[in-house]
């Protein structure tokens, strides 16, 4: 039975099929894509429709598109995107396979266009404008072009034109420029990147126009270097003149093309200008000519000519000042610069009489009118020196009058103050020069002595600067305690010059310490405390500690601790390595020029640690619930303390767990009161099943957890 119904299912499921796969194969499809004829890309977007049936799609990122469950036949397949030439092709469909389409699509070609092929600007139009438009399907570059039109300007002259976008290009005419009735140019909006051209005419009204002209008037103000010109316009002209001005040369007929110089002079509504030049040469001809610019056109006047003139500078002396034993300062002051101008200023002198440059020349910066002075120097002394200023003129002096100056010498003097600052091997030295001397001292400085009326023979010690004022100097490696004396100088003219002198005495301080008690003591180590009361002078550099476990006054033979310092206050020292239980005798002590002082002695004992001992577990059994069935073990843990320590344990018990040196903290662990030495126990219960322990007995010293031997048992 189970057989046949088995062969109907089967029968059933074939029949099933087979009617499916009949349909299925009485269908078509099309698998299609689509790419750009120029450049073989794949062009997503695109608008697929298929005719007949209506069926319609869009390309997807990769080109691709599909249609399925068609009819047999043939169809037309149209494709279309903006930007791009629409596109028709004719597809057979196929029964029972799919048909392949790819098809290719062209961009529409770029180009531009303008919305106006005029622009008629009139009599009174400076200002219009047109506008592009890219009616392509890609970006293109264009630029602007008028031709060789100088009245005429486009903004902008290129660009970048965005595909279906618009610009606006702006004309602008100078009808200043612009000639005198009708006038007619062409624009031409050009695509550099193939995209076309544009042409837009234009077209303008000129007003008519009269020459401008004007006079050269003669010439005023005339001096050695300068000239004030003067200029009149007789017709302003239409369109007016925009520029006017005059040009100049040694030649005749200057022009602004052919000209020595040549200035512009503001447009006013005043007919008449003027403008001075400056900077001629003496004793020159010049040929000037007024011009003006009309419609980018240049009209000279008349020519006029002018002969500049010579002005003798002149200067005065004035007395010497600052007269000392090598140097003076010399002052004048020039009354007339001249025509032409002076081109160098400055002093003469000699010993021998009215100087000239000739002799001593000192030329001195500057120009025009005015004071000037200079500092000479290395002169000799005493003497008597002639001086007079001068300037150059044409390459030629012009001297002022003579004066006269005596050089002489001053001595140099220097005060000394008491020596403040003094310690054992040091003291600071104060002085001031009172009077720099004529000529100025050379050197300062300080000598110094254990001999009354010290002398640089002595020692000597310089200290930099110049000047009047207060100068010091420490002065170090001075013996102790020890009588000092001191002198300030100077040295003027290779000779010295001293104050008067001043005593002083070095000092000495023996530094003080003192020993404060060990902390932190253990049973291998102790922090050792100290304090320097006074840094000593000269200051200690080295502190330390000594200590020994036999000697009661521990010193530097015993152990000890060093560090370089010169500090004032507590410090401090671990020292480690110390033999347990033993008492220990410490003093601080501090090293002051190769000599030790010592503290006070004290002691401390460091500590000794407790034994204990873990003996065997005792009573494990297991624990009966009268059921028949175990719950757990219970077992006794045993310990002796041997020695309590010193200072003696504060806590005692026992500590286990399944890993091998159980510790407290960590595992689990049992605290059993009382104290001393002998011997303590602790039983404990709900032990698991089948399990190894360890077990150790502990105590609490004042250094840490001292713990027994590891005992081992099971439970199991």
């Amino acid at each position: 039975m189970k057989n046949i119904i088995f062969t109907l299912l089967l029968c059933l499921i074939y029949c099933s099929c087979s009617t499916d796969l009949s349909e299925e194969t009485a269908r078509g499809s099309i698998a299609g894509s689509v790419s750009d004829r120029t450049t073989g890309e794949p062009v997503s977007t695109v608008n697929v429709t298929l005719l007949p049936g209506g069926h319609s799609t869009v390309t997807g990122s990769d080109g691709s598109f599909s249609f399925t469950e068609l009819e047999p036949k043939e169809y037309t397949v149209n494709i279309s995107k903006e930007s791009y030439q629409s596109n028709t092709s004719q597809i057979l469909v196929t029964a029972g396979q799919p048909t392949q389409a790819h098809l290719l699509i062209e961009r529409i070609p770029a180009a531009i266009t303008a919305d106006r092929n005029l622009l008629d600007f009139g009599e009174e139009f400076t200002t219009l404008s047109f506008t592009i438009v890219n009616t392509g399907y890609s970006d293109l570059a264009y630029k602007v072009e008028k031709g060789n039109c100088i009245w005429m300007k486009v903004n902008p002259a290129d660009g970048n034109l965005l595909y279906g976008k618009t610009a606006t290009i702006i004309v602008e005419i100078d009808r200043s420029m612009l000639p005198s009735g009708k006038n007619e140019a062409m624009i031409v909006v050009r695509s550099t990147s193939g995209g076309g051209n544009v042409e837009v005419k234009v077209a303008a009204i000129g007003e008519y126009r009269a020459l401008s002209s004007l006079n050269t008037l003669e010439a005023t103000e005339i001096t050695g270097a300068s000239v004030l010109l003067n200029g009149e316009i007789t017709n302003e002209g239409a369109p007016a003149y925009t520029e006017r001005g005059f040009v100049w040369a040694t030649q005749e007929s200057p022009t602004l093309q052919s000209k020595l110089g040549s200035i512009s002079v503001p447009v006013t509504s005043d007919r008449h200008f003027s403008w001075r030049i400056e900077n001629l040469l003496p004793t020159t001809t010049y040929y000037v000519r007024a011009y003006l610019k009309q419609n980018g056109k240049v009209t000279y006047g008349n020519t006029i000519t002018i002969g500049t003139s010579q002005q003798t500078a002149t200067v005065v002396t004035s007395t010497a000042t600052a007269v000392g034993a090598t140097s003076a300062t010399l002052h004048a002051t020039v009354t007339d610069d001249g025509t032409p101008a002076y081109t160098e200023r400055g002093f003469c002198y000699s010993k021998y009489g009215e100087p000239t440059i000739a002799d001593n020349r000192r030329p001195v910066s500057g120009t025009g009118k005015g004071d000037y002075l200079l500092q000479i120097t290395a002169l000799e002394y005493p003497q008597t020196y002639y001086a007079r200023a001068y300037v150059i003129q044409s390459g030629k002096p012009e001297y002022g009058n003579t004066v006269t100056f005596t050089t002489s010498n001053t001595s140099a003097s220097v005060n000394i103050s008491s020596a403040t600052q003094i310690t054992a091997t040091s003291a600071m030295l104060n002085a001031s020069v009172l009077n720099i001397g004529e000529p100025a001292y050379t050197e300062r400085g300080f000598c110094y002595g254990k001999n009354m009326f010290p002398t640089i023979a002595d020692h000597r010690k310089v200290v930099n600067g110049t000047g009047t004022g207060n100068f010091s100097l420490q002065i170090t490696g001075l013996d102790y305690p020890e009588h000092y004396y001191a002198r300030a100088y100077v040295i003027q003219e290779g000779k010295p010059i001293y104050s008067d002198e001043v005593e002083f005495t070095t000092l000495h301080k023996e530094v003080t310490v003192s020993t404060s008690m060990p902390t932190n003591i253990n049973c291998s180590s102790a922090q050792l405390n100290g304090i320097i009361g006074t840094a000593g002078m000269p200051a200690y550099n080295i502190r330390g500690f000594c200590y020994s476990s036999t000697n009661t006054n521990p010193s530097l033979a015993d152990n000890k601790t060093s560090e370089n310092s010169n500090l004032q206050g507590s410090y401090k020292t671990n020292i480690t390595n110390l033999k347990e239980g033993t008492t220990y005798y410490v003093r601080a002590y501090a090293m002051q020029d190769n000599n030790v002082i010592y503290g006070n002695a004290l002691s401390f004992t460091t500590h000794s640690a407790p034994i204990i001992r873990t003996n065997e577990v005792t009573t494990l059994s297991p624990i009966d619930m009268g059921t028949g069935f175990t719950f757990g073990w219970k077992a006794t843990f045993n310990a002796s303390v041997i020695s309590t320590g010193s200072p003696a344990y504060s806590q005692r018990g026992f500590v286990y767990g399944e890993t091998y040196n159980p510790k407290v903290g960590t595992d689990n662990s049992i605290h059993v009161s009382g104290s001393g030495k002998g011997t303590y126990s602790a039983t404990v219960s709900n032990l698991s099943d089948y399990k190894t322990y360890y077990v150790r007995a502990y105590v609490k010293s004042a250094d840490g957890y001292v713990y027994g031997e590891n005992i081992s048992f099971r439970t199991y």
